[in-house]
């Protein structure tokens, strides 16, 4: 009686497990659409097998205006990318740096010359929690050129950029020009005692 008893909790066990449904399977690949005010919009495709995001923002007609394309690290943040215009031309690459919590820092954009040309900087208070990012545009026409500089280290002259000490604000008592010191003769030279 004992085995037949056991035998129908076993039967009653197994069929418990197999009426529940199994869980759905991870799903590798998320996608999204937002709309603009403009009547432009973007649609975002993360692959999480691959670890990639695609954002194509396409206008108020429907023509792709522009295209991203991001490498995503393991906590599925953005590290790296390239960005395309509605032709499919590589126009800007850009590229993330994180903090030593790993939290993003800063994202760079640059174009094909290698020149930045915008950066989003990404802050956070005191909680840890992310403000909103600051997004800065530059002309990189507008903007020095850096060239590596020659160094003559044969020469006795300081070498260039701010190598210059600065300055300490100074008393009114040392603004005083200092005295000289007494010159001696030539036998005060010759005999006197030797300055170190």
């Amino acid at each position: 009686m004992k085995s037949c008893s056991a035998f129908f909790v076993l039967l009653w066990l197994a069929s418990a497990a197999f009426a529940q449904p199994a869980a759905p399977p991870a799903t590798p690949i998320v996608a999204k659409s937002t709309y603009h005010p403009d009547n432009s919009h973007s649609e975002t495709v993360v692959d999480k097998t691959t670890n990639e995001l695609i954002e194509s923002t396409y206008n108020a007609g429907g023509a792709l205006v522009a295209k991203k394309h991001y490498l995503l690290n393991e906590r599925g943040l953005p590290t790296q990318g390239h960005i395309y215009d509605g032709r499919g031309n590589l126009v800007a690459r850009s590229q993330v740096y994180f903090d030593a919590y790993g939290r993003p820092q800063e994202m760079r954009t640059f174009n094909l010359s290698g020149l930045c040309y915008q950066q989003v900087i990404y802050e956070y208070d005191e909680k840890g929690n992310a403000k909103k990012p600051k997004v800065v545009n530059v002309n990189p026409s507008a903007a020095p050129s850096i060239k590596p500089g020659m160094i003559d280290f044969t020469q006795n002259t300081m070498p260039p950029g701010p190598a210059m000490p600065q300055q300490q604000p100074v008393s009114a008592q040392a603004q005083q020009p200092a005295a000289e010191p007494k010159k001696k003769g030539f036998f005060g030279r010759l005999f006197g005692k030797k300055e170190k």
